[in-house]
């Protein structure tokens, strides 16, 4: 199943210019699926990184403007789009050039590989 799952992936990633990787984790920051090329830092994969996110959309959601959907950070050389889907998350990494907004759309593009992860986890 898992492979099935990454090559689903693989699809949007080739169809989507510039994306580099998707990361599929829980909300303490651990990787369940992971797919990239060699671009994407190893950083990117770390727990400590991954588990911040969700911190960090329940941090924004205590602005007073409701739930946060997507934390959005743009690096020198990568851009990154967390999307909070519990109880996943799901991170696109792609160049830093990339069409955000195309980005943003990924969470419908991977709804079904997200629904797969989410029945095998519970």
């Amino acid at each position: 199943m898992a492979e099935e799952l990454k090559r689903s992936i693989q699809e949007v990633m080739k169809a989507t210019p510039g994306v580099r990787g998707v990361v599929i984790g829980d909300r303490d920051g651990v990787p369940i699926l992971r797919v990239h090329d060699e671009t994407v830092p190893e950083t990117a994969f770390r727990p400590g990184f991954l588990s911040s996110v969700g911190f960090a959309t329940d941090q924004a959601s205590k602005l007073g403007h409701g739930k946060a959907r997507h934390i959005i950070s743009i690096h020198e050389r990568h851009q990154m789009i967390h999307f909070q889907m519990d109880p996943l998350i799901l991170t696109v990494i792609a160049d830093a050039d990339a069409n955000t907004g195309i980005l943003l759309s990924l969470d419908k593009e991977l709804s079904d590989v997200m629904e797969a992860v989410r029945i095998a986890v519970q």
